[in-house]
């Protein structure tokens, strides 16, 4: 199997059941077939999900306020995870055989979160899609594609983490306001697993960091040279999972002063 134009191959598939079988294939022949690692790598220029849904900035973007809405904004960004560890595996070579096993790992697990939303959705009359989407997730790989410790830096370490935030507070907000669709229980499961994927970026972050002979305790300033505003948004941190998956109390801390000082 020629592993990396497999994985090119899927992560640029837009038909689901397509993407889906195609990624099973790869993901059960790892162990069991002969790999050829030998290809060309590609740059990135457009998302996979652009034949599927409307693309407008985060900024252009209007905020609907309704379940279905919400279950879609939460496809997205699992359908976009799916394509950034897809991408993590095509895109960085000569690497250890673990580095690409912990991302189709992880986009095993999204494609499951992706599967669990997608039918939560369909039971309210929705699907993939129905809703204007952003492609900031994608013009994040665009911006590390070059740079292992980048893409390690700004997607799991910096974006996936933050998605720890928001969902801990949302699971936050079903519970107290009730949960009539049943959202929160799918919620409580990606939350759990987004915690290892995160712990896999930095892991990860840290190997590149050793390889470059680069101080992994500026990683702040690594986030801030591709999004200058980064940190200044005041949100409520989910310092006990962002410890377990790899964070320092000193990193946090400097955190929360950016966002005191924002």
């Amino acid at each position: 199997m020629r592993f990396f134009d497999e994985i090119w191959e899927c992560l640029n598939s837009c038909d689901l059941e397509q993407k889906f079988s195609k990624f099973s294939q790869i993901y059960s022949n790892f162990h069991s077939c002969d790999m050829n690692f030998n290809s060309d790598i590609f740059k990135l220029s457009v998302p996979s999900y652009s034949k599927i849904c409307s693309i407008k900035s985060m900024k252009e973007i209007k905020q609907k306020h309704t379940n279905e809405a919400f279950l879609h904004s939460i496809a997205h960004i699992e359908y976009s995870a799916i394509d950034i560890a897809l991408d993590a595996c095509y895109r960085f070579r000569n690497l250890p055989m673990e580095y690409y096993l912990d991302w189709l790992e992880v986009a095993n697990d999204e494609i499951r979160h992706f599967k669990m939303i997608s039918d939560k959705m369909e039971s309210l009359g929705v699907k993939y899609g129905d809703y204007i989407v952003h492609d900031g997730l994608f013009i994040a790989l665009i911006k590390t594609q070059n740079s292992l410790i980048n893409r390690m830096a700004i997607l799991p370490r910096y974006m996936e983490a933050n998605g720890l935030d928001a969902n801990l507070f949302m699971m936050k907000k079903l519970a107290l306001n009730g949960d009539r669709d049943g959202i929160l229980e799918i919620l409580k499961v990606i939350h759990k697993e987004e915690i290892e994927h995160v712990k896999k970026g930095d892991k990860w972050f840290k190997f590149a960091c050793k390889i470059a002979n680069v101080d992994p305790n500026s990683w702040i300033e690594i986030v801030r040279k591709c999004y200058p505003k980064a940190f200044e948004a005041k949100r409520a941190l989910d310092i006990e999972h962002r410890l377990l998956a790899g964070f320092s109390k000193a990193e946090l801390d400097k955190i929360q002063k950016f966002q005191e000082r924002a």
